[in-house]
C-alpha cells in the first residue's frame, strides 16, 4: 500500500507543478495586460485641469471667452459628479 500510493504522488507531483507554474504565468500576463490597458487610457487625459486651461490662454491658443468657456463646462461636469455621488443609493456593502 505504501509504495502504490507514492507512486501515485510521485506521478501527480509534476503534473501538479506544471499546473501552478502555468497559473502563475497566466496571472503574470493578466497583470501586465491590464497594467498596459490602463496606463495608455489614462495618459490621454490624466492631469488636464484649470491650470492647463490657463497656459493654453496665456500662449494665445485660446481666447479668454473659450477659457470661460471651458471652466464652466468643467465646474459644471464637477458639480454633477458630486451630485450624482450624493443622491446614489448607498451599495448595501458592510450590512
Amino acid at each position: 500500500m505504501q509504495g502504490r500510493s507514492g507512486d501515485l504522488f510521485g506521478t501527480l507531483l509534476p503534473w501538479l507543478g506544471g499546473l501552478l507554474a502555468v497559473a502563475f504565468v497566466g496571472v503574470l500576463l493578466m497583470a501586465w495586460t491590464r497594467r498596459m490597458a490602463v496606463g495608455k487610457r489614462g495618459t490621454t487625459d490624466e492631469g488636464f485641469g484649470l491650470e492647463q486651461l490657463q497656459r493654453m490662454m496665456e500662449r494665445g491658443e485660446i481666447s479668454p471667452e473659450e477659457f470661460d468657456r471651458a471652466r464652466r463646462k468643467m465646474i459644471d461636469r464637477v458639480k454633477a459628479s458630486a451630485l450624482a455621488s450624493r443622491s446614489a443609493p448607498p451599495s448595501g456593502k458592510g450590512r
